[in-house]
């Protein structure tokens, strides 16, 4: 056993109890507010979604995965194969989907009120549900190939057609596989886009914030943050969290796919950073803002 992998094996199960300790005090914070409330706050339904979309994550490829690494093969199949990987790939999207949509919905509540913007903050306010939902739909549609490719793990010769991912295994296609990873690559370049751009706007508003701050003479309380620029500042972390992770595991995810003899290590250490925001942004949430529920309003 060399140093990298016994690492890993400790990593895991910390991630993986760190992650679902956190999406638990998170879903307690949010989801009775979310359900129960006459006119639930909207970012508390949309981080009801993402912990969620943690959750899915973490259970259906982090623990999986941690079993692996262990020695404990999982034993899927052919069914087991596709459901656990669908239901990764869509939490995964799912995730994406839901960041972006806080980091938008952050940008239109907190941006001036001139003109038609007025209508605009409204829209988003009773179009939000609807949103999360639509985010669900898309992902589960988009997702749909991913049964039809993978399988159980296939003891082949022929490396070019069956490709091993340590749990399952798919089988390499010429005309299909390129049309899926580029509908996949364009929905998530369209998310990072808008959420990229949301979180530009936010920074300019912050900074323009700020500036106007330092030439209000009040009391010592002046230099405090107001609670909408704290939680426009949590928002903006979590994006920017997402975006590192989500960056460095895609660069690591198409070397492994491009280099002629995949790396086992290499798959275990691009899992375990696919893991890492669904672990660290309930982090996030708690210590920036220790009052939960009330962040992030």
């Amino acid at each position: 056993m060399t140093a990298g992998d016994f690492i890993l094996k400790l990593l895991f199960p910390i991630q993986t109890g760190i992650g679902v300790v956190g999406n638990t005090l998170l879903l307690s914070a949010y989801a009775p507010t979310s359900c129960t409330a006459h006119a639930p706050r909207p970012t508390h339904l949309i981080l009801t979604h993402m912990a969620v979309a943690n959750f899915l994550v973490l259970l259906f490829k982090g623990i999986p995965h941690m079993m692996l690494i262990w020695g404990i093969t999982p034993i899927l199949g052919n069914t087991g194969c596709k459901l656990v990987y669908y239901i990764h790939r869509v939490a995964r999207g799912l995730s994406l989907c839901t960041t972006c949509l806080l980091s938008n919905f952050q940008a239109i509540t907190i941006s001036p009120r001139p003109g038609g913007m007025i209508g605009l903050k409204d829209r988003a306010w009773k179009n939000i549900s609807f949103s999360c939902i639509l985010c669900w739909i898309f992902n589960l549609l988009m997702n749909t190939f991913i049964p039809i490719n993978i399988e159980g793990l296939q003891h082949s010769h022929n490396s070019t057609m069956v490709r091993d991912y340590g749990l399952c295994s798919s089988r390499n296609s010429e005309t299909s596989t390129p049309k899926y990873a580029f509908l996949m690559t364009l929905a998530d370049v369209l998310f990072l886009g808008l959420m990229a751009w949301a979180s530009a706007y936010m920074v300019l508003l912050l900074y323009r914030h700020q500036q106007t701050v330092k030439h209000i003479h009040t009391t010592h309380n002046s230099h405090r943050f107001s609670p909408e620029a704290k939680a426009t500042q949590t928002i903006l972390l979590l994006a920017s969290t997402f975006i590192l992770f989500y960056l460095i595991n895609s660069f690591l995810a198409i070397y492994n796919t491009v280099s002629f003899k995949p790396h086992l290590w290499l798959q275990h250490t691009t899992m375990f950073l696919a893991a890492c925001y669904p672990t660290i942004s309930p982090l996030i949430l708690t210590l920036q803002h220790p009052q939960a529920p009330n962040c992030c309003s």
